[in-house]
């Protein structure tokens, strides 16, 4: 990438990043993480009295990090996965500033304040592209990095430092994450996340790459073509479901008879409908084919994911929490997204039964969602 190119990408990142971590928006944040706040108590947060906090709001609201009703403001699926990544951010910046052996947080209100001098600094267009090339950064830029630990050497020696690294990865981290906010963010707010555990959603950043998959065809499975090519091509197959449907099942057991991996996670209604339709009426030996295997779900069922060697799709419940999404879906290709959707399958499979032993020994969900 070109010098000049380099400036200008972080210039425009970095806007966005400056908009989240502003001093008022992130005190915002911080509230309302605790949960539904009104307009007059807010306003008596430090740093958040007056206009500052009127178009704060405003902007928040419109870029669907906040709701506002008759009750007063609260935090939108978008704003849960912003604060997030800011609170990571600000702790990484902590335990740089306190050193590696510091031990215990203070609460996100006081971490912030602590620490929101260097955030506001070093999340400034200079800085970040200080640290994606310190061989091009201004010098006053250059000596206040220096000072802080995040360079090491001089002039044209000049390098990252461990910690300029790993508070670039932080920055980084936090930049692809606004980004998937922004680009999905109408996904995001029609959706439930309630069957991502915390470690997945720190971690959507991993998502950045992914295609929002809407289709509306003239009958369900007309629109699962792109599924289907997912599972053709896979070597290994690892799902989590609440449903299935006969074409897709048959998919399916064409690669488990290739010899492909699978692993299905699925939801106790599920089940006893999957293994009599697919097991038991058409006579086949769950012995025969080892390199297929069925776990049976603990906790509700709350995504539809499938994972391959190549590919991630992951579909969600509307906010209702009832209702499965059939028509959107992310799709990604990279190694990040798959080894995101790796994580999430081990998050229900440790949480789940092998099916054998669901029915032998009379085991029960807790529920699940259908």
């Amino acid at each position: 990438m070109q010098p000049e190119s380099s400036w200008e990408s972080a210039r425009a990142q970095s806007d966005l990043i400056r908009l989240y971590c502003h001093p008022t928006i992130l005190r915002l944040l911080v509230a309302l993480g605790e949960g539904r706040q009104s307009a007059g108590r807010l306003s008596l947060i430090p740093g958040c009295g007056g206009c500052s906090a009127e178009e704060a709001l405003r902007q928040m609201r419109y870029r669907w990090i906040v709701d506002q009703d008759e009750n007063g403001y609260t935090l939108t699926n978008n704003g849960a996965l912003l604060a997030l990544r800011l609170r990571n951010l600000c702790e990484t910046l902590h335990r740089i500033r306190c050193g590696r052996g510091a031990h215990g947080l203070q609460p996100m209100p006081a971490l912030f304040e602590e620490v929101q001098d260097d955030l506001i600094r070093i999340t400034r267009p200079a800085s970040i592209h200080a640290l994606r090339d310190p061989g091009s950064a201004r010098d006053e830029t250059k000596a206040w990095l220096a000072e802080q630990g995040f360079f090491t050497g001089a002039d044209r020696t000049v390098a990252l430092s461990a910690e300029g690294a790993e508070i670039l990865e932080s920055i980084e981290r936090c930049i692809r994450t606004f980004e998937v906010i922004e680009r999905f963010n109408s996904f995001f707010q029609i959706h439930s996340l309630d069957g991502m555990p915390e470690s997945a959603l720190a971690t959507i950043d991993a998502l950045i790459c992914a295609d929002l998959i809407c289709d509306v065809p003239v009958n369900f499975e007309q629109g699962l073509a792109y599924f289907y090519d997912v599972i053709r091509e896979a070597e290994q197959l690892h799902g989590v479901s609440t449903w299935f449907l006969p074409q897709i099942a048959e998919t399916i057991w064409e690669r488990v008879t290739a010899g492909a991996e699978i692993e299905l996670v699925i939801t106790p209604e599920l089940a006893e409908k999957l293994w009599n339709e697919e097991i038991v009426r058409k006579g086949r030996n769950p012995a025969d084919f080892p390199n297929l295997r069925f776990y049976v779900c603990t906790i509700p069922v709350k995504v539809g994911l499938t994972v391959t060697d190549k590919a991630l799709s992951l579909g969600l419940f509307l906010r209702d929490g009832r209702t499965y999404d059939r028509i959107h879906d992310l799709l990604c290709f990279t190694p990040e997204a798959v080894a995101w959707g790796e994580r999430l399958f081990r998050h229900y499979r440790e949480r789940s039964v092998p099916i054998e032993e669901f029915f032998s020994d009379g085991v029960r969900a807790t529920g699940s969602c259908r």
